[in-house]
C-alpha cells in the first residue's frame, strides 16, 4: 500500500499540471495557478508573432427585474465579463491563438476561470468539449465569463486572460482598474 501512495504522489502532480481546474471564487493566495502579484504586474500589452494585442473587459452585474414569477434577487446576478483581445493595427489576431484562463481581481480575493467553455458565452466550435475559447483569425476575439462572484457594482477590479499562442507558449495580458457597473 506504501508503494501505491508513493507512486500517487509522483502521478498526482504531474496529472494536475496538464489538467485544467474548475472556477473558484475568492480563492486564497496560496491556491492560485499563478501569484496574485505575478497577475497584478501582467502588462497591458503583449506582442505576438509580430502583433500588438491589448485587452478591454466590461464587468457588470444585472439588477434588472425580470417578467417571470421568480421574484427577483435584491442582491442582484453574479458578475459577468466581456472580454476582448484586440489588435493595435485593426488587422487579424495570429493564427491559432486561444485564451484559456481569466482571473478577476479584487483586493485580495481572486476569480479564476480556467474551463472558459462552461463559463463563457461564445459561438459553438467543432470541440465544444474543449476549456478554452479558439480566437478566430479577425481583429477582435470576445467572449463573455459568467457565474462570478457577486462583488460591487461600483468597485474596479482587474481582469487578467492567459492567450496561448500556436507554439503553446502562455501570455499574460491586462486590463487594469475596471469598473464593475450595474444593469437595472
Amino acid at each position: 500500500m506504501n508503494i501505491i501512495s508513493a507512486l500517487l504522489l509522483l502521478v498526482i502532480p504531474a496529472a494536475f499540471s496538464f489538467m485544467q481546474l474548475p472556477a473558484q471564487v475568492g480563492q486564497s493566495k496560496e491556491n492560485l495557478s499563478v501569484s496574485i502579484n505575478d497577475l497584478r504586474n501582467t502588462p497591458t500589452e503583449v506582442v505576438l508573432d509580430g502583433k500588438s494585442l491589448s485587452l478591454s473587459a466590461y464587468p457588470w452585474r444585472d439588477f434588472m427585474p425580470t417578467i417571470s414569477d421568480i421574484p427577483l434577487d435584491p442582491d442582484g446576478k453574479p458578475m459577468a465579463v466581456v472580454l476582448k483581445v484586440t489588435t493595435s493595427d485593426k488587422k487579424p489576431l495570429p493564427s491559432g491563438v486561444r485564451a484559456d484562463r481569466v482571473w478577476v481581481l479584487f483586493g485580495e480575493q481572486v476569480w479564476e476561470i480556467s474551463e472558459l467553455r462552461q463559463h463563457a458565452k461564445v459561438i459553438p466550435s467543432k470541440n465544444s468539449s474543449e476549456k478554452r475559447i479558439n480566437c478566430p483569425d479577425l481583429p477582435v476575439c470576445e467572449f463573455t465569463v459568467r457565474d462570478g462572484p457577486k462583488w460591487g457594482p461600483g468597485v474596479f477590479v482587474d481582469v487578467v486572460v492567459r492567450l496561448t499562442d500556436k507554439d503553446g507558449r502562455h501570455h499574460l495580458l491586462q486590463a487594469p482598474k475596471q469598473l464593475v457597473r450595474r444593469s437595472d
